[in-house]
């Protein structure tokens, strides 16, 4: 038996949701779509009921980074490059994990635990001390 709300599934590939998303908050950011559109936009893109916090969720969480990691590095699309989007997953998990005045974060995400109360600039500064230590 079915249950009363079945899962919709979206007609893209965790790839393809990634990548909409991606374009979602960077196009907003630009000032190319206000958040409006942005949701039209991915509803229409991805085919289920995204908004920008949806989005937002969504490019911070494990399918959607591994979807992003797993581009060639020259990929390339709408003048955007891989590391583009994977620079939107980031500004995506810092907002999801540090929006809310309140201390709570948006999601569940372990890459926003990894942001939370840390500027962006601070995180990279750890990424980066941590991989010199590795060599």
């Amino acid at each position: 038996m079915r249950g009363l709300f079945p899962k919709k599934k979206s007609r893209l590939s965790p790839q393809g949701k990634a990548i909409a998303a991606a374009h979602a908050l960077l196009d907003t950011m630009e000032g190319r779509l206000d958040e409006k559109a942005a949701g039209r936009w991915l509803r229409e893109e991805v085919g289920l009921q995204w908004s920008r916090l949806t989005c937002l969720q969504y490019l911070s969480g494990k399918e959607a980074l591994g979807a992003l990691k797993a581009l060639p590095n020259d990929w390339s699309e709408r003048g955007r490059t891989k590391q583009h989007l994977q620079a939107a997953s980031i500004l995506a998990a810092h907002a999801v994990a540090n929006i809310r005045q309140d201390g709570r974060m948006l999601c569940a995400s372990d890459f926003a635990h990894e942001l939370k109360g840390k500027t962006v600039e601070q995180w990279l500064a750890e990424k980066s001390d941590a991989v010199r230590e590795e060599v």
